[in-house]
């Protein structure tokens, strides 16, 4: 009868413990896909912000052209100002550049 009751008692415990390893083998099964798809969003995410940084130095590249082309057109706007006011003899263009012009006067 003693035996029958440890026997029983180990029975009991080695399925719960049969039990227990199933539900762990299936959590790890879980972390093994969760992984690889996290592995997968990296990867994704890597080539984004690789994608986003060469945005960005195309655009500084389009902004830096773009601002050199302005001051290249100020200077010949500047330098036709100066060419109108010596043809109509009119005051120095300096004083147009000190703030006169932007002031209303």
């Amino acid at each position: 009868m003693t035996s029958f009751l440890v026997e029983s008692i180990l029975l009991v415990a080695l399925i719960g413990t049969i039990v227990g390893l199933l539900v762990f083998r299936r959590e790890l099964r879980e972390l093994k896909s969760n992984q690889a798809n996290y592995a997968t969003s990296l990867d994704e995410t890597g080539v984004a912000l690789m994608t986003v940084g060469n945005a960005i130095r195309e655009i500084n590249m389009q902004g830096l052209t773009t601002l050199q082309n302005l001051i290249v057109e100020i200077e010949r706007a500047w330098a036709m100002l100066d060419e109108l006011e010596k043809a109509a003899n009119l005051a120095p263009s300096a004083l147009l550049r000190s703030g006169t012009r932007a002031a209303g006067r």
